[in-house]
């Protein structure tokens, strides 16, 4: 079978672990590579196209609306929204590891443009894409632990090189949090939480109690607390208890590894797939018809309507209700 085309953009670490990842794509063929819109990253495009033995192209547009191209990997973090519209406007099957819209409005504009153009949205937080959670998520959706009563999460960020610079914690953790706890039981039909700048930040701790559709309580707290002495991953130190009338289920998805014994020396090294990894491996069972194509706008509709009380719960100092 052909490998299905994958053009990237952006030059980003969800890019880079596609270089990383020690095994072949399965299916799919990364076949160019451009720098993010904003073109700050041109010189790390290029060097990730080299590496990749992809073609480098030296502005995203036309990359996303290339026919050639069928899925289109969007890399650039919060500034690749702006191609996550383009490429779906061009019936590209786009994969954007994140929340691809945080306002209704921008939702609603993804949404216009998939159905003008066909194409279609895969938008996933990490905790939701990677294995673990997903499991996770399975669990609790398909009665594997009877009725959902709790869930604990406890997100803990290294501190910022500049913590009054700093996007707040909100805005750094919540929304791969809501997108996980949205599809592992519901939005919130109550919410409470507080926000403070413990760490130097302004905003760079939160703590959230929620009550969800079914009656299950959340309880979150989220944090950039980690000194620069804590090697972490990327995501940080992540955990998540899931509590339910016959079973329960504790997860630390990036803590996964197995430990390898050199003769000179030994490594722990990740055994499971990076959360990008699996949702290329998702987009081209898409593109190949293996798989439906999933319409991701409701469930990110209650992701920013939760988040939206959330952030107007720690501004009153009130328990809201999402509209």
């Amino acid at each position: 079978m052909t490998p299905v085309a994958v053009g990237v953009v952006g030059a980003g670490r969800h890019a880079a672990a596609l270089a990383e990842y020690a095994a072949p794509l399965a299916g799919a063929s990364v076949s160019a590579v451009a720098p993010a819109p904003d073109g700050r990253d041109r010189a790390a495009a290029a060097a990730l196209a080299r590496r990749l033995g992809a073609a480098f192209r030296r502005t995203w547009d036309a990359m996303a609306t290339d026919p050639a191209l069928p899925v289109v990997l969007v890399a650039a973090e919060d500034v690749g929204r702006r191609a996550v519209e383009t490429a779906l406007s061009a019936g590209k099957i786009v994969v954007y590891p994140g929340a691809a819209a945080i306002t209704r409005a921008e939702l609603d504009r993804l949404a216009a443009a998939a159905a003008r153009g066909g194409g279609t949205l895969l938008a996933a937080g990490e905790l939701r894409a990677a294995q673990a959670g997903a499991r996770a998520i399975e669990a609790a959706t398909q009665d594997g632990l009877g009725t959902l009563h709790s869930i604990y999460a406890a997100i803990r960020l290294p501190i910022p090189d500049r913590p009054d610079r700093a996007a707040p914690i909100l805005e750094r953790a919540g929304w791969d949090l809501l997108d996980f706890v949205c599809a592992a039981a519901s939005g919130p039909v109550r919410v409470s939480a507080t926000v403070a700048g413990l760490f130097g930040g302004t905003a760079d701790t939160a703590v959230i109690i929620a009550r969800l559709a079914g009656d299950t309580i959340l309880t979150a707290e989220l944090s950039s607390c980690l000194p620069p002495s804590v090697a972490t991953a990327p995501q940080g130190e992540v955990e998540i208890e899931l509590i339910g009338s016959r079973d329960a289920l504790r997860i630390e998805p990036f803590r996964a590894a197995v430990r390898f014994y050199g003769q000179r020396e030994t490594a722990r090294l990740p055994w499971l797939d990076e959360p990008v990894i699996t949702m290329v491996h998702q987009a081209v069972r898409i593109a190949t018809g293996e798989a439906a194509r999933p319409d991701p706008f409701d469930h990110w509709r209650r992701v920013i309507a939760a988040m939206d009380a959330i952030n107007m719960a720690a501004a009153r100092g009130d328990t809201i209700t999402p509209a």
